[in-house]
């Protein structure tokens, strides 16, 4: 790289932050809990997997196994997200007490 081509922005960090929406920003727990939900209602409908789709279990697919594998991605994917949703909160708060330091003689 050459030298003249690379010109620093000032001395401020920008962080890049993918754009969030606006159901998002108001309710940050809504999507883990809407994945885990989902999660518990297959594996309660996984009881009832014969009766619920007919169709599958004439062909001869494992409705219930089905059921079961949905409502484990579903549940992973639940636990995955609200680790996320708590580690940008941290990571937000964290952001908000080092812009705004404390004077040191007050």
């Amino acid at each position: 790289m050459i030298q003249g081509q690379f010109k620093p922005y000032g001395h401020r960090q920008h962080l890049l932050m993918a754009e969030r929406g606006r159901l998002s920003k108001q309710y940050p727990v809504l999507l883990p809990v809407i994945l885990i939900f989902g999660s518990v209602v297959l594996c309660i409908a996984s009881f009832y997997a014969d009766t619920l789709f007919p169709l599958l279990a004439v062909i001869g697919v494992p409705t219930a196994l089905l059921c079961l594998s949905a409502a484990l991605v579903l549940g992973v994917a639940g636990i995955l997200a609200s680790i996320i949703s708590i580690l940008e909160t941290i990571d937000r708060l964290r952001v908000q007490t080092t812009t705004f330091p404390k004077p040191k003689g007050a």
